[in-house]
């Protein structure tokens, strides 16, 4: 599960299990993601408090730009659970089992859409090289038709992912296997 102590849902106390319980009740299961931040309850409901409103609750993107967003931070990190995990959630909320292939034709294509193409050329900036990025990528957003609060989202949704990875990636969070890893999306 991770390379520390992960409480387990059988295992699981207090305000720990309270949360896995909320998880449990909207997901289906609790993922590694999460059990392995289970030893700080607080820190583990402000982390789904915060995935919830990225990528779940109404907002200014589409579900399928913010698992598109999600997916390509995670490969640019080198995250094979973000990448893995969002990528079949893209799939899911996209209806379509081909839809990380598209995602990648997409993102290397010169016919692509204006709009999916900076987003995620943006996303994989800020995670690869945030130091460089300049008041000209927020213009080429604009000129792609992406609206101020449309960019916030973005930046919000690159920055989750990039903290997320960094959780999975530093305490060895393993990828869940078979029914584990179904979720309602």
């Amino acid at each position: 599960m991770a390379w520390i102590e992960s409480p387990t849902k059988e295992r699981a106390k207090g305000r720990t299990l309270e949360v896995y319980e909320r998880i449990m009740n909207e997901r289906g299961h609790v993922a590694n993601i999460f059990l392995a931040q289970g030893l700080d309850p607080i820190m583990l409901e402000t982390h789904l408090e915060m995935y919830v409103h990225l990528m779940i609750d109404p907002g200014p993107l589409t579900r399928e730009e913010r698992e598109m967003i999600a997916v390509v931070v995670s490969a640019a990190n080198r995250c094979a659970y973000g990448a893995i995990h969002h990528s079949e959630a893209l799939e899911t909320v996209e209806k379509d089992p081909k839809a990380l292939y598209k995602l990648l034709k997409e993102f290397t294509a010169k016919k692509e859409s204006p709009r999916e193409k900076a987003l995620l050329a943006y996303a994989a900036k800020l995670t690869l090289d945030p130091k460089e990025i300049k008041e000209e990528d927020i213009k080429d957003l604009r000129d792609a038709g992406i609206t101020d609060p449309e960019i916030l989202r973005a930046n919000l949704i690159a920055s989750y992912f990039n903290f997320s990875n960094r959780i999975a990636l530093g305490l060895g969070v393993q990828l869940e296997k078979g029914e584990a890893r179904t979720y309602k999306y």
